[in-house]
């Protein structure tokens, strides 16, 4: 680990200027993630690159007066723990990169509303709540790609690899010469060793848990044949040959199917509607404390346990 010289921000250093980023403390629920820092490096980038850092504005105005000035910020997905200060980076000079079909997410809060299907539940005014308790803004522009695209910024080099069981754009970075991949969202959100998580994340229509597995498995064997190092948007570094982050990831995906298959069997008779069912199991408060909850956070936990159900209730 390196020594920080930002006020609440861990740094760790991955390879030779290759930093990973983290800020400790937030202001709100969905307002940080973590991501990599390439700072220059004779042959390879002469100005500062980041890959998916949403962190708050105090913390990018730092980091771009320590390590600036950024020219290139790539983001991930457009899940708001991903997008809501990225239009700070486009502040400081840095052109913005997003994933097709979530790129003019960054750009317009409406897109979000539409792209992610809270319109079929919801009033927009909930999502503009839940965009301001975590300080969304939007960009000026984003140039939009293709997941698993190959960039290049100068001679630094990026695979993108799809990840589409967590979010239709949503991606991971391997660095070649590096030998780092970033798995991004993909599930590993254990802060430290033996902490606990909520694990992979499908709250959404456009999940896929089939998918998921399948990401999972090739993450998996691309970091087992070509990385050194793992990093993640909510954990810690991993080593290879440490494969702890994939079974951790494929057994809180087990577990979810037990508590929804034991609440199954509660139902007595069963239910014939699949609607219904998800209904019935929705008060059960399988996966959120929503019964403690009110106003728009609720609705928003709703959705979101609402598809989780459901994504599993398909596969039976």
């Amino acid at each position: 680990m390196t020594r920080s010289k930002i006020d609440n921000i861990r740094i760790d250093e991955i390879a030779d200027k290759v930093l990973l980023i983290h800020q400790i403390k937030a202001s709100g629920p969905f307002t940080r993630c973590d991501g990599l820092l390439i700072l220059p490096k004779e042959d390879r980038n002469s100005k500062t690159v980041v890959l998916d850092l949403n962190v708050e504005p105090k913390c990018i105005k730092s980091i771009n007066e320590v390590y600036g000035p950024v020219s290139e910020y790539v983001c991930s997905h457009g899940h708001m723990d991903h997008i809501t200060h990225v239009y700070m980076w486009e502040r400081f000079g840095a052109n913005i990169y997003g994933f097709i079909p979530e790129a003019n997410y960054l750009l317009n809060l409406y897109n979000l509303f539409e792209g992610f299907g809270f319109n079929e539940a919801m009033d927009f005014s909930i999502i503009e709540k839940f965009a301001e308790l975590n300080k969304y803004h939007e960009c000026n522009n984003v140039i939009p790609i293709k997941p698993g695209s190959k960039l290049k910024f100068e001679n630094f080099k990026i695979e993108t690899i799809p990840f589409q069981g967590h979010s239709l754009a949503n991606v991971g970075f391997y660095l070649p010469v590096e030998r780092i991949l970033h798995i991004g969202c993909l599930g590993f959100d254990l802060s430290k060793l033996n902490s606990e998580g909520f694990g992979p994340w499908y709250g959404f229509k456009q999940c896929s848990i089939l998918q998921y597995l399948k990401d999972i498995d090739f993450a998996e064997s691309l970091y087992l044949r070509k990385a050194d190092f793992l990093t993640s948007s909510h954990g810690y570094v991993v080593k290879n040959p440490d494969r702890s982050p994939f079974d951790y990831m494929r057994k809180k995906i087990e577990s979810n199917k037990l508590k929804i298959d034991q609440a199954l069997k509660s139902l007595n008779p069963p239910l014939k509607s699949e609607e219904e069912t998800v209904k019935k199991l929705l008060k059960m408060d399988i996966f959120f404390p929503k019964r403690n909850m009110s106003g728009f956070m609720l609705e928003i936990y709703t959705f979101w346990e609402y598809w989780i159900i459901k994504n599993h209730i398909q596969l039976i």
